[in-house]
């Protein structure tokens, strides 16, 4: 992996090359065959790597091909809807567009776990500082002997991760809870919030609807 390259790989994100290969796919159904999406997406990963492979071009050519798309897509939430993935499959771009949500699934701009990282840093940071934990073991670490401190030290770098890494979690839930489907549907975003169980017949009904309503206008 280049030096470049992100710290971790998140499940959901779209790479360069998965990209493409969506862009591809649904120019290839345009006009042929109706579209389904099942959608945990995470958004596209913005690392230099895949920046410098063509990320950015890759996904805005997902934009043109959902804009261009004559044929109806069924695009339905399944776990996570985040980042450029809420940008390029919008409503706002195609008609045809039927977005729907299972249950307890999220969709925003942005998910909770990045938020907490990257638009609310300081908060956690603050969590983090006022935590009991932390603070019995820095005064552990102030009154200890030399000899003492290199194991300290290295328990009290253990615990920060660990603290950090919780905090995150309470921010990203309280940001989740927030930015629910519920409130995508609210904004428009979504058309419907569908149970888990009735996933299949929904889809058959909006791919009627589609359908029917490209007969109709044609």
């Amino acid at each position: 992996v280049p030096l470049d390259g992100p710290d971790t790989w998140t499940g959901g994100t779209l790479f360069p090359q998965s990209s493409k290969k969506i862009a591809r796919a649904i120019n290839a159904a345009s006009g042929q065959t109706p579209i389904v999406v099942l959608a945990n997406l995470s958004g596209f990963d913005g690392s230099p790597e895949s920046l410098r492979r063509l990320q950015l071009e890759y996904g805005a050519e997902i934009g043109r091909a959902v804009v261009n798309c004559e044929s109806p897509i069924v695009f339905v939430v399944i776990g996570r809807y985040h980042g450029g993935a809420y940008v390029v499959f919008s409503k706002a771009l195609n008609p045809n567009i039927t977005a729907m949500a299972v249950k307890g699934s999220f969709a925003s701009v942005i998910g909770g776990a990045p938020a907490a990282a990257v638009v609310f840093p300081r908060k956690v940071r603050q969590l983090v500082a006022a935590d009991d934990r932390l603070n019995t073991l820095q005064e552990r670490l102030a009154n200890a002997r030399s000899s003492e401190k290199p194991l300290l030290l290295e328990e009290r770098n253990r615990l920060l991760l660990e603290i950090t890494l919780e905090k995150r979690g309470v921010i990203a839930a309280e940001f989740d809870a927030i930015h629910s489907v519920e409130r995508a549907i609210e904004v428009g975003s979504l058309d419907a919030i569908i149970e888990a169980n009735t996933l299949r017949p929904a889809i058959i009904d909006a791919l009627e609807k589609g359908l029917s309503n490209l007969q109709i206008d044609s």
